[in-house]
């Protein structure tokens, strides 16, 4: 359910332009702030400005409702924060399965107990008074929430730092290296180099999506121009439009049609959809008002020619359901 009251910035988005290790080298900064790319999904953790409680949303205001002892948990550590600080955050399970990751996504909305523990990751934090008048520099951003963490000046963090700790939930915020891009590039190149049998990319022996890449300088603000998501193969959001199914003999045929959510290119995909992806994406038309779904593709410039691949239904995006989805 979408909360109008949940206090939110404009949200700051990812530039996906790089995707090779000589082209950060053409980032005009001296410095980047690089961060690993977590694989989960986005989330404000604020408050709402009527209430007063804390809150977890997306970027369009939907209001997360996880496992009630993992929602408390969250809530109860953020609660004595929110009053002055906005976090943003990666909700993700743990451990981290392609799999996992979609049982996720398709209940962020239903309160439902899921059978793996739940991490939160937090990467950036807002002081409330700069939510219209951003002021600080994302540097600074950074070591406001290495102090709040209670990470000991001096102390350098490769991996992910353990802030605080339940049963079924744990939160954590995101370590951070300031590099040279010739610095970044080779991280990214021997990350890649190591990780892509299993298409992650290694950052301090941890797996992950990618590595974000971020100018220190940069204020909190809408656009992509501070900010860039670093992955070696491409990734895209499509609106479904339409579903076809179909039969070449005894051979079932599937195919999405949909757009681009960012370009508003249009697709035909019958590339990744099996009888149980289908299924999946049937279903969620039934349950959400508009159906995303993630696609890999052999290029961003031209979608229809870039054989795209679904992925995964990107439950995430799609708001809350009109009807209580099923366990998937």
């Amino acid at each position: 359910m979408k909360n109008p009251n949940a206090i939110r910035p404009k949200a700051q988005e990812l530039n996906e332009t790089v995707r090779r290790p000589q082209d950060i080298l053409k980032l005009k900064v001296g410095k980047v702030m690089a961060e690993p790319k977590f694989d989960g999904s986005f989330a404000y953790i604020t408050r709402d400005r009527v209430t007063g409680q804390t809150v977890i949303c997306t970027k369009d205001g939907n209001q997360l409702q996880l496992e009630p002892v993992v929602q408390n948990f969250i809530c109860n550590h953020f609660a004595p924060l929110t009053e002055h600080f906005l976090f943003e955050a990666e909700v993700e399970p743990s451990p981290w399965t392609e799999t996992n990751k979609v049982m996720l996504n398709g209940n962020l909305y239903t309160g439902k107990p899921m059978p793996f523990h739940i991490r939160l990751v937090v990467h950036d934090v807002l002081p409330m008074d700069e939510i219209e008048k951003p002021a600080s520099r994302a540097c600074e951003r950074y070591a406001l929430m290495r102090s709040l963490a209670g990470v000991a000046d001096g102390v350098k963090l490769t991996q992910p730092y353990l802030w605080d700790k339940s049963e079924r939930a744990s939160i954590y915020i995101t370590p951070c290296q300031e590099l040279t891009p010739v610095e970044a590039a080779e991280l990214f190149r021997k990350g890649w180099e190591t990780g892509q049998a299993q298409k992650r990319v290694m950052v301090a022996g941890l797996p992950y999506e990618g590595i974000v890449l971020i100018n220190p300088k940069s204020l909190h603000q809408a656009g992509r121009s501070n900010k860039w998501k670093v992955k070696p193969f491409h990734t895209v959001d499509i609106r479904v439009t339409e579903l076809k199914e179909g039969h070449s003999g005894k051979v079932p045929l599937y195919e999405v049609h949909g757009y681009d959510t960012k370009t508003g290119d249009t697709a035909k995909i019958t590339s990744g959809i099996g009888p149980e992806m289908f299924a999946a994406i049937k279903r969620a038309e039934q349950q959400y008002a508009a159906v995303v779904v993630e696609a890999e593709v052999s290029s961003l410039k031209d979608l229809k020619s870039a054989n795209p691949t679904i992925i995964a239904v990107r439950y995430d995006k799609m708001g809350s359901p009109k009807q209580e989805p099923e366990l998937v």
